[in-house]
């Protein structure tokens, strides 16, 4: 029977040291797989200049909303410093949060805010809508 094999760089030097320690050891063909993710944290991430910074959002008036559909844009930053690795990372970013029952995609206003009939929505610099709950998230 054949299996597949997958190796993975991060593990062959662990694989190696496994291997060595245990000198009586026979090794049958066929029986050692590797398979996960190395995760750690490679940077911090920075919103409008602080570490998890508060968004406040201006005052809108309803009348305002029910006009143009949406209040003006509010320029939120991410910025990612500290990272380590080479240069040149693509990052996806998620947003989780309580989404919108009337407006799929956008965060709910919490439960004890006057405000009803309206949700946060998030977009890319270029305007791409970024989705709360979206696991593909947004490059």
């Amino acid at each position: 029977m054949k299996t597949a094999r997958t190796y993975t760089p991060g593990y062959a030097l662990l694989a190696g040291l496994l291997l060595s320690a245990s000198t009586g050891a026979q090794a049958v063909d066929n029986n050692l797989h590797f398979y996960g993710n190395l995760l750690s944290k490679s940077c911090t991430l920075v919103v409008d200049g602080a570490n998890l910074a508060e968004i406040h959002f201006p005052t809108v008036s309803n009348r305002d909303l029910m006009v143009a559909g949406q209040s003006a844009h509010l320029p939120v930053v991410f910025k990612l410093k500290d990272c380590k690795g080479p240069a040149g990372y693509n990052v996806k970013v998620t947003l989780s949060g309580t989404e919108d029952s009337g407006q799929p995609g956008f965060l709910a206003v919490d439960d004890t805010s006057t405000a009803q009939g309206v949700g946060i929505g998030m977009e890319t610099l270029d305007g791409t809508r970024v989705d709360i709950n979206n696991t593909t998230g947004a490059t």
